[in-house]
């Protein structure tokens, strides 16, 4: 297994060396640091020397290092060894996964710019100790072999304490997770991974790893400082944002691609069961009924409930929705659209998603594309305009129809899903519970009967797992069964 360890890593390092030849070919104009060698932070000041022998640290040192040769097999040792790297472009390129976009040159050049100069700032900040204290790798403490002999001899004579390696990857962890919060977690744990691969390599110690990842931080504090540091950091930042704005711009357009398929959801009742219905002789018993909605009123699992609503109602379920829609004009195939597109039915049913919400659409108003702000077509944008479109609409086409409004059902990837007294907002500052009151307050105004499936459902974080698939947002067929008496208990005669 070693020998071929050894043979993969003298692969890779072949590999790199074309790119970096290549690279070489086309010299880019030389990187300066952020900082100064003054003004980096002094680590043979604030950090205590590397560990004596026959000290307790020492020994730490020692086991760790038995247990990195112990790791010098599969996935892991080749992850080590593609972590020798320090060439910027192929740092970006593995850090790409964790920070979920790929960085390059010709995708996120500015970004590419801001790590080039951040990276040469975090080297800069290990120079003075390593000279200061010539600390002895492992390998060569030892006197033994490591996991990338082709590095051995140019490394011998360097300086173990702090380690360089370390502190470049621990230090584009800390920038690349300030541009992307979201990801933090998994870009420190990459950063975390780059540090211990030294330790696998045999070139340090972990005290060297340790030390690094305290130097990186101090020094990314004094860069919060450096005007050009932050300048380059907004840059990278609007570029990122464009970035995903036109990616959710290419989303949306896929989304508004879809259509709705009636014909393909359209539900009769089972008469066997209809016979026993204890709805007979209610308000909308053997009515049509029309549904508008996003992935929750469409998927095959949601059969499991409108199925309910056929067989207790004697009615004929037609389903518009269309996954990935809200009410906003700009969330995917809106509901304004399907109930363009729908004839006239009997009921109709406006089953609200989460999407207004998590694609941080505006919430707006009761008031938003009503007589009070002169039907304005602007708020259409808005979830509330997007309601009061539908309802305007839907009478139009039917004076005599019954219109019910089904809330946002509750969702468990995130506390604001299914907290109602959460504060945890989306991008307009708006909580999940903000945008069920305003679906209330639109139906408040036209007198339309709501059936509040956030809050009036039972279901929480202790029974979930019955009746949430694994994503947590769509229910499985076990959730709609729960729900489907309910709803159609509430479709009946509307209360």
């Amino acid at each position: 297994m070693r020998n071929s360890i050894l043979k993969t890593s003298a692969v890779l390092v072949a590999g790199l060396a074309l790119v970096w030849n290549a690279s070489a070919q086309f010299p880019r104009a030389r990187v300066e640091p952020y900082l100064t060698e003054k003004q980096v932070p002094d680590a043979v000041v604030f950090l205590p020397p590397p560990p004596e022998e026959g000290t307790p640290q020492f020994a730490y040192d020692e086991a760790q290092y038995q247990w990195g040769k112990t790791q010098r097999v599969g996935a892991r040792a080749l992850r080590a060894i593609k972590e020798e790297t320090t060439n910027v472009d192929s740092m970006a390129a593995l850090f790409s996964g964790a920070f979920g976009r790929k960085l390059s040159r010709e995708t996120t050049p500015k970004t590419l710019h801001l790590l080039d100069r951040s990276i040469r700032t975090f080297r800069l900040a290990a120079s003075a100790p390593k000279a200061a204290y010539m600390r002895l790798r492992p390998y060569v403490f030892y006197r033994e072999g490591t996991l990338l002999p082709h590095s051995e001899e140019g490394s011998r004579r360097s300086g173990s304490y702090p380690s360089g390696h370390t502190v470049r990857g621990w230090g584009m962890a800390l920038v690349l997770a300030e541009l992307n919060p979201e990801r933090q977690d998994s870009l420190l744990k990459a950063g975390y991974e780059w540090g211990q691969s030294r330790v696998i390599a045999g070139y340090h110690w972990q005290s060297d790893v340790d030390a690094s990842k305290l130097l990186a931080s101090a020094t990314y504090a004094t860069l919060q400082s450096n005007e050009v540091f932050r300048e380059d950091m907004a840059a990278a930042r609007e570029e990122l944002k464009a970035l995903a704005e036109a990616d959710a711009d290419a989303g949306q357009a896929w989304l508004r691609n879809r259509r709705p398929e009636p014909e393909k959801h359209h539900l009769v009742p089972n008469r066997k069961v209809t016979k026993d219905s204890p709805y007979k002789g209610h308000k909308n018993y053997g009515k049509s009924i029309a549904v508008f909605g996003g992935s929750l009123s469409v998927n095959d699992e949601s059969n499991a409930a409108k199925q309910q609503w056929a067989d207790l109602l004697n009615a004929e379920v037609t389903t518009y929705g269309v996954g990935g829609a809200g009410f906003s004009n700009k969330q995917g195939y809106t509901l304004q659209k399907q109930v363009d597109e729908a004839g006239v039915y009997d009921v109709y049913v406006l089953w609200a998603s989460t999407n207004d919400y998590n694609n941080s659409r505006e919430c707006g108003t009761w008031q938003d594309y009503t007589v009070y702000d002169n039907y304005d077509k602007r708020k259409l944008s808005t979830q509330c305009g997007g309601i009061n479109y539908c309802i305007k609409t839907l009478l139009e086409k039917n004076p005599n129809a019954e219109i019910y409004f089904f809330t946002s059902l509750r969702f468990f990837g995130a506390d604001a899903g299914h907290n109602p007294f959460s504060t945890e907002p989306n991008k307009t500052g708006k909580t999940f519970a903000d945008y069920i009151e305003a679906q209330k307050a639109c139906c408040a105004y036209y007198g339309i009967p709501v059936l509040d499936q956030f809050n009036l459902q039972g279901i929480n974080e202790f029974n979930v797992g019955l009746y949430y698939v694994g994503d947590k947002l769509h229910m499985n067929e076990a959730g709609y069964r729960r729900i489907g008496p309910v709803q159609a208990s509430f479709l009946a005669d509307g209360r």
